[in-house]
């Protein structure tokens, strides 16, 4: 893991960027201001696709190397579609490639060849039936998580949450790309805490856990991306957000009001304050496309 790391993420002349230790060279500025469209499928409100989508953003539900390469089932599946730029050494071949039986993941399922596929587009079945009343969608997502990148055995809410969002994965026609933005990353965030209230509030407190996980990981990608001249009061009042996450995170009751004071807080508080200083992150297109240039000069 540590060949990878070295290897993948650039430190010199600004930050470290998680996300680049699975993009391929030469696709780094595309990856950090694009993404798929996804045009969701889900009635508005619907609370087990918000899980879904929460967990499926979160590192903590694939667990072993994959948490530790902070990779996620977006990682592959950018917006829920096919990551064209995605490229792990060891695991990839062409970009938007992936062996998913590389020993990398999981030694159970490794099969000793070096055979990446083409990551899918979640937007359209193929192989695996999504019709709800087969079950099959959710056998084979709990297959993924257990067996292929070794993860703790998800609870039924898990994986039927993880299903509902995958079905509700959808194309949006003519429209095939939309910027990366702040607040998206933001949304993310909102998601994965009111995920972690509804779970909270049905007994899962796992699963609430590795939601929690996931907003905090959502907050350390935006700190990321606050770097350089005048924006040390972001990145501190991030960081200490992120404490302020922690105890939920480590709890085997999380309060959902505790969670709900803490999102209003950085809703009301937080929020407007990195909004502010977007144009100066690397969130700004142009910022992105100019530290890209001075990385391969």
């Amino acid at each position: 893991m540590a060949l990878i790391l070295a290897n993948s993420v650039w430190s010199a002349d600004g930050p470290a960027l998680s996300a680049l230790i699975w993009i391929a060279p030469g696709h780094e500025a595309a990856a950090l201001t694009r993404q798929p469209a996804m045009c969701s499928r889900a009635a508005e409100g619907d609370n087990q696709v918000l899980i879904g989508e929460a967990l499926f953003n979160a590192p903590m539900l694939l667990g072993g190397q994959a948490a530790r390469a902070d990779v996620s089932c977006a990682s592959c599946h950018s917006n829920g579609r096919r990551n064209a730029h995605f490229h792990l050494d060891g695991v990839s071949d062409a970009p938007g490639t992936a062996d998913v039986s590389s020993s990398f993941f999981s030694l159970a399922q490794a099969n000793d060849r070096f055979d990446p596929k083409p990551i899918p587009d979640l937007a359209y079945p193929v192989k695996v039936s999504r019709d709800p009343a087969s079950g099959a969608l959710e056998r084979f997502l709990r297959g993924l998580i257990v067996e292929e990148f070794s993860g703790r055995e998800p609870s039924p809410a898990a994986i039927g949450a993880l299903a509902a969002y995958v079905r509700a994965i959808g194309d949006c026609g003519a429209i095939k790309e939309q910027p990366r933005r702040l607040a998206d990353q933001a949304a993310l965030v909102r998601v994965s805490v009111l995920a972690a209230e509804h779970l909270a509030a049905a007994g899962d407190a796992g699963t609430a856990a590795i939601a929690v996980a996931g907003a905090r990981h959502q907050l350390g990608l935006i700190d990321e991306r606050f770097v350089g001249a005048g924006l040390k009061r972001e990145r501190a009042r991030l960081l200490a957000a992120s404490r302020a996450l922690q105890p939920a995170a480590q709890s085997r009751a999380p309060d959902p009001a505790e969670l709900q004071r803490w999102l209003t807080g950085f809703e009301r508080d937080l929020l407007p304050v990195l909004a502010r200083g977007e144009a100066r992150s690397l969130y700004s297109e142009a910022r992105v496309t100019a530290w890209v240039g001075r990385q391969g000069q």
